[in-house]
């Protein structure tokens, strides 16, 4: 039983954005989404509304530019990524549409370019685009703001913990130069925007926080990054316990990156890979810094997003991320629930369970067959470089297929008298329960298998990770889920092919020690979270491990793996 749960307090609870500890006075701000209604002009002001979105646009992007300098690379890229989304010609086009065509006001025109662009992240199936609709609902609002020179920004003291319902990338780097300590909200995931730069500025976060709004006040609390909770009113001895961790945390900080290149060696000697998850192209000079193997998970969809699908922009994209790093680059294919982004996405009752990744791709030969192509033709300038990785495997057949237009398309390029490399890797993701029980029969096509643990939870679980009402049962160390990757681990082994984790679960100690003790030896994770996962990694034996993972298995909960790990760990 931890110490939180052995004494009665009032508790706020969420999940995990960014581990760390915060002390301070917590401030809630009740936010609501802005909306717009229509609003008609004559033709004679057609020209002043034209300027006025000209003008704020052009202030918007100084807005943000100004944030730059402020800013990591990984950081820096989603602000640059806002910038091109502000910029984006197709932005443009619509907006000044609106205003000549239909006589529409300025703000409207861009309040509705928005919401159509937000309609269709909502219809995806991509876990990913769905958590970035919250980041383009507040780009939205604050472009509005500038337009109308409606200034609602607000200040706050420094050392503040933060309770809102959700957070722009903007808003938040502003207020980290004010000195914000620790930030709570109520909606968003850990790969939103706002969790993103609260990891790369070192802010404790809690997301999906039901009702904090409604339950903080302006009041002293703590805020414990790693247990996802915010304590209010804590007494003086549960202060003073975490005053007694925030110092020995930040000294930890300095040992975990003083031991980032030691060798990656169990204390059996038994070699591991430790790999970062990339989604911006930005983020790559992290791998150096955390001493990064690989990139074991390079998101593309971040080329969808900013409508960069055609040939070439996935060429120069490719090729610029192969450069920038000396190991192997895992590339996932397109993971969407629709061809392109500005197209209508067919409605879907569950589009987790509709028609996304490579059920998508395969319908969508051209989408697919630009992406391949562009990979196969870096993959024979990079020999043994380039993994290509299939999303939402579920049935063999998936495979097959991919593999038929792989081969054909690796024959027209060599026609045509590209260098190809026959034996580029492929792989699937493991990321539903039909593969992981299927894995033996799967491995048998493939060059290795990567286990997506926040799909496999999700479609395990039968919870959607941004419902609030349930998200209490997203719990990724669940026994059923150590049980279905125990059945992959072993698939992998039975067929020697090569087997790695690229879900949060091994981005997380207790993960990454579970999955070493089942013989998984590629991790792969987001880059700051590499020297808490080494240390423990090194300072182990196998026998332990294995003994840690037997543990799990035969626990009934995730309650009881937790508690197996901590007195693990102690003795």
């Amino acid at each position: 039983m931890s110490e939180i749960e052995s004494v009665d307090h009032k508790i706020i609870s969420g999940i995990p954005g960014n581990s760390g500890i915060a002390i301070g006075n917590i401030v809630c701000i009740n936010n609501k989404r802005r909306k717009v209604l229509p609003k008609s002009i004559s033709v004679s002001e057609i020209d002043s509304h034209l300027n006025n979105f000209k003008d704020g646009r052009t202030a918007l992007v100084a807005e943000l530019s100004d944030m730059l300098e402020y800013l990591d690379a990984q950081s820096g890229s989603i602000i640059e990524t806002q910038k091109q989304i502000v910029l984006d010609s197709e932005v443009e086009k619509r907006v000044e549409s609106m205003i000549k065509d239909e006589l529409l006001s300025s703000d409207f025109a861009v309040y509705k370019t928005f919401c159509d662009f937000i309609e269709r992240l909502k219809e995806s199936g991509s876990e990913l685009f769905r958590q970035r609709i919250v980041d383009l609902e507040n780009l939205r609002d604050r472009f509005i703001d500038v337009i109308c020179d409606d200034e609602k920004s607000f200040s706050i003291k420094k050392g503040t913990i933060l309770v809102t319902k959700e957070l722009s990338p903007a808003e938040l780097v502003t207020l980290h130069a004010d000195g914000l300590s620790g930030l709570v909200m109520e909606k968003g995931g850990i790969t939103s925007h706002a969790a993103l730069i609260a990891q790369s500025l070192e802010i404790p976060c809690i997301v999906s926080a039901k009702n904090a709004t409604s339950k903080a006040f302006n009041t002293k609390g703590i805020l414990d990054g790693r247990e996802g909770l915010l304590i209010l009113e804590p007494e003086k001895e549960m202060l003073d316990s975490y005053k007694t961790k925030l110092k020995k945390l930040k000294k930890n900080q300095k040992r975990l990156l003083d031991n980032i290149n030691e060798p990656s060696l169990t204390k059996s000697g038994t070699e591991f890979f430790l790999s970062a998850n990339i989604e911006f192209e930005s983020e790559l000079n992290q791998l150096k810094k955390y001493n990064a193997t690989n990139i074991g998970l390079l998101r593309t969809e971040g080329l969808l997003f900013s409508n960069k699908t055609e040939f070439d922009d996935q060429i120069r994209f490719y090729e610029s991320v192969l450069s920038s790093t000396e190991g192997s680059v895992t590339f996932r294919l397109f993971d969407v629930g629709g061809d392109k982004l500005n197209a209508k996405i067919p409605e879907e009752a569950n589009p987790f369970l509709g028609w996304r990744g490579i059920r998508m791709l395969l319908d969508e030969k051209d989408l697919l067959e630009t992406q391949l192509k562009a990979l196969l033709i870096c993959a024979g300038k990079n020999k043994g470089r380039v993994k290509i990785l299939i999303p939402m495997v579920s049935v063999e057949e998936e495979i097959l297929q991919l593999k038929k237009i792989i081969t054909k398309l690796q024959q027209d390029l060599s026609n045509s008298g590209h260098k190809i490399d026959t034996k580029v890797a492929l792989g699937a993701m493991i990321e539903v329960p039909s593969a992981a029980l299927n894995a033996e029969k799967l491995a048998e096509h493939l060059d290795f298998m990567s286990i997506g643990t926040n799909d496999l939870t999700q479609y395990t679980m039968a919870v959607d990770r941004g419902n609030e009402k349930i998200c209490s049962l997203y719990q990724q160390q669940h026994p059923s889920l150590w049980k279905l990757i125990k059945i992959t681990a072993d698939a992998s082994a039975k067929t020697s092919t090569e087997i790695a984790v690229c879900g949060e679960l091994a981005g997380n100690v207790l993960g990454a020690c579970g999955l070493i003790g089942l013989g998984i030896r590629n991790l792969s994770m987001i880059s700051n979270a590499i020297p808490k996962v080494k240390e423990e990694l090194i300072s182990h034996n196998d026998s332990e491990f294995k003994e840690l993972a037997e543990s799990f298995l035969a626990s009934s909960n995730t309650k009881q793996i937790k508690e197996k790990f901590e007195d693990w760990r102690v003795h």
